[in-house]
Protein backbone atom coordinates (compact mmCIF):
# COMPACT_ATOMS: atom_id res chain seq x y z
CA UNK A 1 0.00 0.00 0.00
CA UNK A 2 1.37 3.43 -0.52
CA UNK A 3 1.22 6.08 1.37
CA UNK A 4 1.02 9.70 0.55
CA UNK A 5 3.69 12.26 1.47
CA UNK A 6 1.85 14.96 3.55
CA UNK A 7 4.97 17.45 3.18
CA UNK A 8 4.58 20.78 1.19
CA UNK A 9 8.44 21.34 0.84
CA UNK A 10 10.89 18.81 -0.35
CA UNK A 11 13.21 17.50 2.59
CA UNK A 12 17.13 17.38 2.96
CA UNK A 13 18.97 14.43 4.20
CA UNK A 14 21.89 16.24 5.96
CA UNK A 15 25.41 13.65 5.73
CA UNK A 16 26.55 15.95 8.67
CA UNK A 17 23.86 16.91 10.68
CA UNK A 18 23.43 20.82 12.15
CA UNK A 19 24.21 21.72 15.54
CA UNK A 20 21.34 23.81 16.80
CA UNK A 21 20.00 24.82 20.88
CA UNK A 22 16.93 24.55 21.99
CA UNK A 23 17.62 26.91 25.14
CA UNK A 24 20.59 25.32 26.91
CA UNK A 25 20.18 22.40 25.28
CA UNK A 26 21.67 20.76 22.01
CA UNK A 27 20.09 19.85 19.03
CA UNK A 28 21.73 18.08 16.19
CA UNK A 29 19.36 18.65 12.52
CA UNK A 30 19.17 15.22 10.69
CA UNK A 31 16.86 16.16 8.09
CA UNK A 32 15.18 19.63 6.81
CA UNK A 33 13.18 21.64 4.93
CA UNK A 34 12.07 25.11 5.06
CA UNK A 35 8.92 24.38 6.71
CA UNK A 36 10.37 21.70 9.09
CA UNK A 37 13.30 19.22 10.80
CA UNK A 38 13.99 16.12 12.36
CA UNK A 39 16.43 16.56 15.16
CA UNK A 40 18.12 14.73 17.49
CA UNK A 41 18.08 15.60 20.95
CA UNK A 42 19.16 13.88 24.64
CA UNK A 43 16.93 16.48 26.83
CA UNK A 44 13.38 16.36 26.42
CA UNK A 45 12.17 19.25 24.46
CA UNK A 46 8.14 20.06 25.24
CA UNK A 47 5.50 17.58 24.19
CA UNK A 48 3.74 17.35 20.78
CA UNK A 49 1.46 20.40 20.71
CA UNK A 50 4.06 22.85 22.75
CA UNK A 51 6.34 24.84 20.85
CA UNK A 52 10.20 25.88 21.02
CA UNK A 53 12.77 28.35 19.83
CA UNK A 54 15.47 27.00 17.65
CA UNK A 55 18.63 28.76 17.73
CA UNK A 56 21.18 27.63 14.50
CA UNK A 57 24.87 29.44 14.04
CA UNK A 58 25.01 30.10 9.84
CA UNK A 59 28.05 31.83 8.16
CA UNK A 60 24.99 34.82 7.61
CA UNK A 61 24.28 35.27 11.01
CA UNK A 62 22.11 33.16 13.33
CA UNK A 63 19.03 31.78 12.53
CA UNK A 64 15.80 31.47 15.01
CA UNK A 65 13.18 29.35 14.22
CA UNK A 66 9.93 29.41 16.43
CA UNK A 67 8.61 25.72 15.78
CA UNK A 68 5.85 23.05 17.31
CA UNK A 69 6.93 19.68 18.40
CA UNK A 70 4.80 17.85 16.32
CA UNK A 71 6.01 14.20 18.06
CA UNK A 72 8.88 12.93 19.90
CA UNK A 73 10.06 9.01 19.62
CA UNK A 74 13.04 7.71 21.82
CA UNK A 75 15.56 5.38 20.28
CA UNK A 76 17.26 2.75 22.02
CA UNK A 77 20.59 3.48 23.39
CA UNK A 78 23.50 1.78 21.05
CA UNK A 79 25.70 3.46 23.87
CA UNK A 80 27.15 1.49 26.93
CA UNK A 81 25.50 3.52 28.89
CA UNK A 82 21.71 2.21 28.30
CA UNK A 83 20.69 5.14 30.20
CA UNK A 84 21.55 7.79 26.94
CA UNK A 85 18.75 7.85 25.39
CA UNK A 86 18.43 9.99 22.24
CA UNK A 87 15.28 10.94 21.13
CA UNK A 88 14.35 12.16 17.63
CA UNK A 89 11.47 14.95 17.36
CA UNK A 90 9.68 16.02 13.94
CA UNK A 91 9.33 19.89 14.52
CA UNK A 92 7.34 22.29 11.75
CA UNK A 93 8.63 26.01 11.69
CA UNK A 94 5.27 28.19 12.39
CA UNK A 95 6.91 31.73 12.83
CA UNK A 96 10.65 33.14 12.04
CA UNK A 97 12.33 36.89 11.79
CA UNK A 98 12.90 38.39 8.19
CA UNK A 99 16.71 37.69 8.65
CA UNK A 100 16.28 34.28 9.79
CA UNK A 101 13.96 32.85 6.94
CA UNK A 102 16.25 34.17 4.00
CA UNK A 103 19.03 32.19 5.52
CA UNK A 104 16.91 29.11 6.40
CA UNK A 105 15.94 29.79 2.46
CA UNK A 106 19.36 30.46 1.63
CA UNK A 107 20.62 26.93 3.16
CA UNK A 108 17.56 24.78 2.26
CA UNK A 109 17.37 26.99 -1.44
CA UNK A 110 13.89 27.88 -1.35
CA UNK A 111 13.28 29.70 -4.48
CA UNK A 112 9.56 30.24 -3.98
CA UNK A 113 10.61 31.98 -0.62
CA UNK A 114 7.77 29.92 1.28
CA UNK A 115 9.04 29.54 4.72
CA UNK A 116 7.08 32.68 5.90
CA UNK A 117 8.49 35.09 7.97
CA UNK A 118 6.37 36.45 11.08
Amino acid sequence: MFTKDRRRHPRIKLHDPLRGAVGESRIYIVDASVGGMRVAHQATLPPPGGFCRIELPSEWGPIKLDCEVVRTVPQPSTSRDPAKVVYYSGLEVVAADPQSAERMRSIFDDPAGDLEAD
